[in-house]
């Protein structure tokens, strides 16, 4: 078996998606041990098989094509297996987004009318109807007018 990669990692860790292998060592190690409802369908744990450190991730392969995971502590843990309590981090897609948008690069769309960006401003909205379109482009890496066009799809 690998050596793991959780020492190496920050307490709040960005994993690219593809592109140098990183993510493939980085998740050698990882299982998953507890799903987050079909809602959520971003967010999920895992523990390492190599050192037993469990992790909080959020993936998003719509807009910035990362893995974000966080460090838990053994409560935290006991929180999401026994009781289903979840930490807030990564609880909305618009905080996952907000963490892409801040911490790495988005893609460029070349299809104005991508699904995947047609999905994400639905599902965005789903979450916080008050969203403003503003918001939206922000968080998207887009342009307002094409995120005006996205609300009306």
């Amino acid at each position: 078996m690998h050596d793991c990669r959780c020492h190496s990692l920050p307490d709040l860790a960005i994993v690219p998606m593809g592109g140098d292998g990183t993510d493939e060592e980085v998740f050698a190690s990882l299982e998953t041990t507890h799903q987050h409802s079909p809602d959520l369908w971003w967010l999920y744990s895992s523990k390492c098989r190599t050192c037993g450190q469990d992790w909080l991730v959020a993936q998003d392969e719509r807009i910035y094509d990362n893995y974000y995971l966080k460090r838990l502590s053994p409560s935290e843990a006991q929180d999401i297996a026994r009781a289903e309590r979840w930490p807030v981090d990564f609880i909305t897609y618009e905080r996952i987004l907000r963490l892409g948008r801040t911490l790495s690069q988005p893609w460029t769309f070349e299809d104005p009318a991508s699904p995947s960006l047609v999905w994400t401003a639905e599902d965005l909205v789903k979450e916080r109807p008050d969203i403003t379109v503003e918001e939206i482009a922000d968080l998207l890496a887009i342009e307002p007018e094409a995120a005006a066009r996205l609300r009306r799809t």
